[in-house]
Formats: C-alpha cells, sequence, structure tokens
C-alpha cells in the first residue's frame, strides 16, 4: 500500500521572550504601535502538516510519499526526509520563494505573537495521480496549499483512490459551498471537536447531513480521546497515556499517521483510531513535532494496553 501525503512543509523559528508583552504595549498607543523584542535566543523545528505525518508513518515503517513544495532553503527538510525513508520525488521545488515558515515568539506568560510566511506554500504541488493505483493506494488532503486541497480530492475521486480529508487550520481560507465538495465522497474526514463546529457553521449543513456526505467522521478531543461515527453508530476511542506532556503540537498529526498505518495494514477503522492514539502519545512527551522516536515493541504494549491488538 502506497501512502501519498499532501500538506504544508515548514521551519517553525522558535523564540522565548523574558518579559511580558503586555509590559512593553501601551494601551492608549495601540494605534501607533511600535515594538521590539529581545529574545533569548532561537531553536529551528521542522514542522508542516505533510512533514509531521510523513515523519509519522515512516516512525511505524512506512515510506510515505510527499506531495508539497519547498524553497530555495529547504535541502536540509529534503535529507532529513530523504534520510527516514519518506519519498520525496514528487516534491517541488520553487526557487524564487522560501520555504514556508513560521516565527513565534512566547513571553513569560506563554502568550504567542507568531509571524507566518507561506512562502513555496502559495504553490500548488502540481502531482499526477494518474499512476497511482486505487486498489493499493491511500490518501490524506492536510491543510496546505489551497488549490492542492481543492483539486486532489476531485482527482483522487475521479481515480478511485481512498482519501482522507483534514482541513485542520486551513478552515479560515475556504468558503462553505466549495468545503462541502472538497470532503464530499472522503473517507474520512477528521478534524478536532472546534474544528467540527466551524465545519458545520461554514457550510450550513448538521451533523447528520455531513455523515451523509463521506464513509466516517473522526473528531479528536485531545486528552478525552476522539470519536468515530460511521453513519449514525459512534464509537469513543479513548486517548493512550503519555509518558509526560511537554507540547500538544503535533499530536494531531502523529495521530494521523497512526489511523493511516493501520489503514494501510487493513485494520478496523475503529482499531485503526487506537493506532492514532497511541502515537499521538508520543509526540506529546517531546518538544517539537518531529523529535519523537518510536519503540516497536514499547508501541505495541501500549497498543495492547488501550485494546488495539497486535501491532501487525
Amino acid at each position: 500500500m502506497r501512502i501519498y501525503v499532501s500538506g504544508s512543509l515548514a521551519y517553525d523559528r522558535i523564540m522565548n521572550f523574558e518579559g511580558r508583552f503586555a509590559d512593553h504595549i501601551l494601551p492608549d498607543k495601540i494605534h501607533v504601535l511600535n515594538v521590539c523584542f529581545n529574545v533569548n535566543g532561537l531553536q529551528e523545528k521542522l514542522g508542516g502538516t505533510a512533514g509531521n505525518i510523513a515523519y509519522g508513518l515512516a516512525q511505524l515503517g512506512e515510506c510515505p510519499v510527499l506531495l508539497a513544495c519547498l524553497g530555495r532553503d529547504g535541502d536540509r527538510y529534503l535529507e532529513w526526509m530523504d534520510s527516514h525513508g519518506v519519498d520525496t520525488r514528487q516534491v517541488r521545488h520553487i526557487a524564487e520563494e522560501f520555504t514556508a515558515g513560521a516565527f513565534i515568539t512566547t513571553d513569560k506568560s506563554d502568550n504567542q505573537i507568531t509571524g507566518f510566511n507561506p512562502g513555496a506554500m502559495n504553490f500548488p504541488c502540481q502531482c499526477s495521480v494518474e499512476d497511482m493505483k486505487p486498489d493499493a493506494s491511500l490518501a490524506i488532503v492536510a491543510p496546505g496549499n489551497l488549490e492542492d486541497m481543492t483539486e486532489l480530492p476531485a482527482q483522487f475521486r475521479r481515480r478511485g483512490i481512498p482519501f482522507i480529508f483534514d482541513p485542520g487550520q486551513s478552515l479560515n481560507i475556504w468558503k462553505g459551498p466549495a468545503l462541502t465538495k472538497a470532503f464530499t465522497g472522503a473517507k474520512i474526514l477528521i478534524s478536532n471537536d472546534y474544528e467540527l463546529e466551524l465545519i458545520q457553521r461554514m457550510t450550513g449543513l448538521k451533523l447528520s447531513q455531513i455523515l451523509s456526505k463521506v464513509e466516517a467522521l473522526i473528531t479528536t478531543k485531545g486528552e478525552e480521546g476522539s470519536v468515530l461515527w460511521r453513519g449514525q453508530d459512534r464509537t469513543d476511542i479513548p486517548a493512550s497515556p503519555a509518558s509526560q506532556v511537554l507540547d500538544p503540537t503535533g499530536a494531531g498529526d502523529a495521530y494521523r499517521s497512526g489511523l493511516l498505518k493501520a489503514l494501510a495494514l487493513g485494520k478496523d477503522l475503529s482499531q485503526a483510531c487506537l493506532w492514532g492514539a497511541v502515537l499521538a502519545s508520543y509526540a506529546v512527551a517531546c518538544y517539537g513535532t518531529q523529535e519523537y522516536e518510536v519503540d516497536q515493541a514499547q508501541f505495541a504494549q501500549r497498543l495492547e494496553a488501550l485494546g488495539g491488538g497486535a501491532a501487525a
């Protein structure tokens, strides 16, 4: 089974400000705001939905195919993906742009100021689905370039390739009718509970109407686990206990990686959700979205403890 991962590739530049933003912003001068924060160093982490999902799949022994764009500074990202066995041959290089990047400054009260440059993500990946085999392919359309998120579902439907649609943080750039069209016919529509509420408001669809347009709906709820809907049948999926919780960022992408891996193995959808829950428990225990490493024996133990059966 070949797994195709569409979404974003990005660098996260993370900075910490030792003070509080509020102490340096004058409310009565907000209309002429001009501030500078001296930060305590900078860390660069690899991120982006496609990169995070592909990394998780590689940790579970898969060789996913990346469908995304990198800029002129993307070589070290490409090398990282290649070193983990990810197929990067369909990554498009945009020489005139930088790779997408988030510049995140956090103060001592955990307030954040973020600047995001989409850069190469402004361009579609221009991949071809003609060589994908419907009976041996599985895809996910994760937040990234809007043209990709619009066109790839249509191509996958035409080609008969099962796909997961994950609008996530891209919801602010969608219109309701286009969003409905994009997820219609998906094997799974996946989001967190807040995003599901936004989807319903944007599309004007009730939960029952959304369920009629997709094979299944998965709603993640953080430490409360997740919910799987197949038609009117609801299954509550528990969260997998983490060894520690350092950073919830990337847990959702790890969940999707585990889900995809289990589906590629032919697991039942409720079992596949448990695979997602277990891999998410690894992601939250590390600072950064592509920092965790999976011990296969330990993964199997966590999966069995959750009621997911053998990890094979």
